[in-house]
């Protein structure tokens, strides 16, 4: 696919990057890492147009439903916005997802597509 920088296909990349990444099950779900590393807990995925999020397939469903509320009210990312600030909710889908264990801080992953931030992955371990 060429990069198109006045099309918004930001969640595009952003899905493909995560099908890089990751085996998911029938139901979009995180099974295991697509090559060595660790399976995330959580991945938010953000672009012009808005966000998408996807769960370890080893959380429970109440759970999910406490993070994905959260992660839903979340807001896109406009091309070329500065500065890059974290997602609103981060601090508390991080609370949730904690669930008594230390986990470590969340990171950003801008997914650069011909020179053009599209996309980024916000990441919780």
């Amino acid at each position: 696919m060429i990069f198109d920088p006045n099309s918004e296909l930001g969640l595009e990349y952003v899905l493909e990057e995560l099908a890089r990444r990751y085996v998911f099950d029938q139901a979009e779900r995180m099974v295991k890492p697509a090559a060595e590393g660790v399976l995330p807990r959580f991945v938010l995925g953000r672009a012009a147009e808005g966000c998408i999020w996807r769960f370890s397939a080893e959380l429970s469903p109440s759970l999910v439903r406490s993070v994905a509320k959260l992660a839903g009210r979340e807001k896109g990312r406009g091309l070329g916005e500065e500065p890059v600030m974290p997602p609103e909710r981060l601090v508390m889908i991080r609370r949730l997802l904690r669930n008594g264990d230390e986990i470590p801080e969340a990171y950003r992953e801008a997914l650069l597509i011909e020179r053009a931030t599209v996309g980024e992955l916000w990441i919780v371990d």
